[in-house]
């Protein structure tokens, strides 16, 4: 299937009003959405509105520094990593829902086409860890012993997995010819 280049920004939005509608018909709370870019001032605003909010809900402290450090990663992974559209723009999403035992964390941004197996393969590779395989991996690249170009080596992934202390749930969409809608959910038990 080709996709016009020229403007994804209407498929970007259809998944992410897609996803956010599958959420809502599950019965789960939509506490936060967001489409659009990512400034730093945004992450930092989210952040700490989310923190807020789970702090008036009465939500435990180890949850709440469970999600802080789960959303700084993702969303600044989203800003240092996320690929542009043809118009420049980077087009990504936020959805935060939440039910009595659990909340979902759903961060999505494009990747260029020839960088997904490469992502596939990593998050499976650290979704299937122990956690004794995901800390030495964790401290290993602490230790620079496999940072990328972009500073990396998936740092954010490994640590919101050991976070989350659940599999990182992820999906690809199509959007262009060259790229694809990376999407990355994370459940933080309450």
């Amino acid at each position: 299937m080709s996709v016009n280049n020229n403007d994804i920004t209407t498929p970007v939005r259809k998944v992410f009003q897609s996803r956010g509608d599958d959420l809502s018909a599950s019965g789960e709370n939509i506490m936060v959405s967001h489409f659009g870019n990512f400034s730093q001032n945004l992450v930092s605003s989210l952040s700490e509105g989310v923190e807020d909010l789970l702090v008036s809900v009465g939500d435990k402290r180890m949850v709440i520094k469970k999600m802080f450090s789960i959303l700084i990663e993702g969303l600044q992974n989203i800003r240092l990593h996320g690929e542009t559209d043809n118009q420049n723009r980077q087009l990504a999403y936020l959805l935060i829902s939440s039910t009595k035992s659990s909340y979902r964390v759903t961060m999505a941004n494009l990747v260029k086409l020839e960088d997904v197996e490469k992502v596939i393969s990593f998050l499976d590779r650290i979704n299937n860890f122990s956690d004794e395989n995901l800390k030495s991996t964790y401290l290993a690249v602490l230790s620079n012993e496999f940072l990328t170009q972009k500073g990396g080596a998936g740092l954010g992934f490994i640590t919101t997995r050991r976070k989350s202390g659940n599999p990182l749930i992820y999906d690809f969409y199509e959007v262009s010819d060259d790229k694809q809608l990376f999407s990355l959910e994370i459940t933080i038990e309450r």
